[in-house]
C-alpha cells in the first residue's frame, strides 16, 4: 500500500507538458515540431508527464492557443522549441525535480 502511495506522490511532482498539434491535418503539419519537442524533453522524460492534444479542440479554444505549442504546468506557454529548450531546466529546477 505504501509503495503505490509513494509512486502516485512522484506521479503528482512530474511536470505536466501538453503538447498542442492540429492532429486531425495531415502529420507532415506537425511531426517535425513534435520531434523537436522531444528532443528536448527527452533528457528529462523521468520528470515529465507529457500527453499531445488536438489543437482544433474546444480546449485549445479555451486556453486560445492558435499555433502548434507546449503547455507546461497549465501556465507557460512556448511555440518556440529553443525558448522549450532553455525554460525547461529552469522549471524543473523550481520544482525540485532536478
Amino acid at each position: 500500500m505504501d509503495v503505490i502511495k509513494i509512486s502516485e506522490e512522484k506521479e503528482l511532482k512530474k511536470l505536466k507538458v501538453e503538447i498542442y498539434v492540429p492532429l486531425d491535418a495531415c502529420a507532415c503539419e506537425w511531426d517535425k515540431f513534435m520531434n523537436r519537442v522531444f528532443v528536448e524533453l527527452t533528457p528529462y522524460i523521468k520528470h515529465i508527464d507529457y500527453d499531445t492534444k488536438n489543437l482544433n479542440s474546444e480546449e485549445a479554444r479555451q486556453l486560445n492557443l492558435h499555433s502548434k505549442c507546449v503547455v507546461v504546468d497549465e501556465e507557460k506557454r512556448f511555440s518556440s522549441t529553443l525558448a522549450l529548450k532553455k525554460e525547461l531546466p529552469k522549471l524543473l529546477k523550481a520544482k525540485g525535480l532536478i
